[in-house]
């Protein structure tokens, strides 16, 4: 069982692990050269991070200085992994209170992108975009470490959207594929000498560069951890699994952080539009198996290709995940440890409501007595107390005399200052009338009270 927060063990990596999730003071975004290892597909690098070849390094460091960050401004972070069907975002942006136009209508996985290019941080977006009043929502793939900053200042709320970062990291392959695909259709020339790359190799190269496209997903998904930690009012984690298995569930979590009202019509026609994608899959088209399976799937896929690689790129894997039992996030650090053993995790049906923060609370878990386990209606989650427990017989019956011994003791306190106060007959009917009030309800022998 993974400790509360207050009263976890310091284990002395905690310090480490926020020290490590501290921006770095300086990067050199001046650089603008194209890379090709290890995927064959040309890319521009800011310190460890890749970014796509089409995006300019030197806008990357003026963000702060052309985005005016206010208050009412909403971002949606979310991992390369997920980016392929991103005509899930439309719901989300209405949610937000910044709905798409009319005319702004998203084909498909791809195809729809060209939709949202507008609403996407990294991309040289209009003045119009820049200088837009009221409520904005955009999106991003850059990791909390690169993204604008006003003084001390971040977004008005950031949602963050995350799942088990080994089917993030195995679905980075269908991103640099869709790279591929894209020059492709434009004609622009690739890099020569690379061939297409299976799974294997996919995870192979992976592990042994020091950068990864929008970041290391074990890194950035650590530190928007502790960024929820730090600011738990304006970052919020969501995971996809939630939206995927509970999509009215998590689409209300997501309504209560932004401040949207539980019956507002925005909130049901985000429910009805996600209700409507489920089937065809929300962040990945499925056709022949359920999304969830899906996930898993790829999950073990990664677990299965992950042993067959040399003993020297596993131990690359287990020191990046060494740090997650560790994560201020208590759902991120419990899948942290079945990380760490190499096993599935399927987060039990009561986690989408506690991670929404609209769970009920199950009475017999903090006691270990719940026969349900993680099939039980009711959230397990430690970090709910313990019930009182109910005092014993013996302890009412005395609770009970006290009770009966000071209420006695009042009315005789009552009867002697109405004597001295009134005269005899005035105080004989108030007296009455006290005794009258106080008079308690008894059985009687026909069942009824008299």
């Amino acid at each position: 069982m993974v400790h509360l927060e207050e009263v976890r063990p310091d284990s002395g990596r905690r310090h480490e692990l926020t020290k490590v999730a501290d921006c770095p003071d300086t990067l050199d975004v001046a650089d603008e050269k194209l890379y090709c290892e290890p995927y064959g597909v040309p890319h521009k690098r800011i310190g460890d991070v890749i970014l796509p070849a089409f995006l300019h390094c030197q806008s990357m460091g003026s963000l702060s200085d052309q985005w005016r960050i206010t208050e009412n401004d909403t971002l949606l972070a979310i991992s390369p992994g997920l980016f392929p069907n991103i005509q899930v975002l439309e719901p989300l942006f209405a949610l937000a209170g910044d709905p798409l136009p009319a005319d702004a209508s998203p084909g498909g996985p791809v195809e729809g992108a060209c939709a949202f290019r507008q609403r996407m941080l990294e991309m040289e977006t209009s003045q119009e975009e820049l200088s837009r009043t009221g409520n904005r929502c955009l999106f991003t793939l850059l990791p909390p470490w690169l993204l604008p900053m006003n003084g001390a200042r971040r977004f008005g709320k950031t949602a963050v959207f995350l799942a088990d970062p080994r089917y993030l990291i195995m679905r980075q392959l269908k991103m640099w594929e869709i790279f591929k695909t894209c020059m492709a259709k434009k004609g622009i020339s690739g890099c020569q000498g690379f061939g297409s790359l299976d799974e294997s190799e996919f995870l192979r190269a992976y592990l042994e560069q020091d950068c990864s496209l929008s970041g290391e997903e074990m890194q950035r998904l650590s530190r928007w951890a502790v960024e929820e930690h730090r600011q738990p009012g304006k970052v919020k984690i969501f995971f996809v699994e939630d939206f995927v298995a509970e999509p009215d569930v998590a689409l209300r979590g997501l309504a209560r952080f932004l401040g949207v009202p539980d019956e507002s019509e925005v909130l049901h026609q985000a429910i009805k539009k996600l209700e409507g994608l489920r089937p065809h899959g929300l962040f990945f088209p499925r056709q022949d198996m359920l999304e969830l399976q899906h996930f898993l799937t790829i999950t073990m896929d990664f677990e299965l290709r992950l042993a067959e690689l040399p003993n020297k790129l596993q131990g690359v894997w287990q020191d990046r995940v060494s740090m997650w039992p560790q994560l201020p996030n208590l759902r991120l650090a419990t899948l942290g440890q079945s990380l760490q053993r190499h096993k599935m995790w399927v987060a039990p049906i009561w986690w989408a409501a506690h991670s929404a923060e609209i769970c009920k609370p199950c009475s017999f878990a903090p006691r270990g007595v719940c026969r349900a386990g993680d099939d039980c209606d009711f959230c397990h989650a430690p970090s709910h107390r313990a019930p009182l427990r109910r005092p014993s017989k013996k302890e009412r019956m005395r609770r009970l005399r006290k009770s009966m011994r000071e209420a006695a003791e009042a009315e005789a306190e009552e009867e002697e200052s109405l004597t001295i106060s009134t005269s005899p007959s005035t105080a004989s009917s108030e007296l009455a009338k006290v005794k009258l009030g106080a008079r308690s309800r008894t059985p009687s022998p026909g069942g009824l009270s008299s």
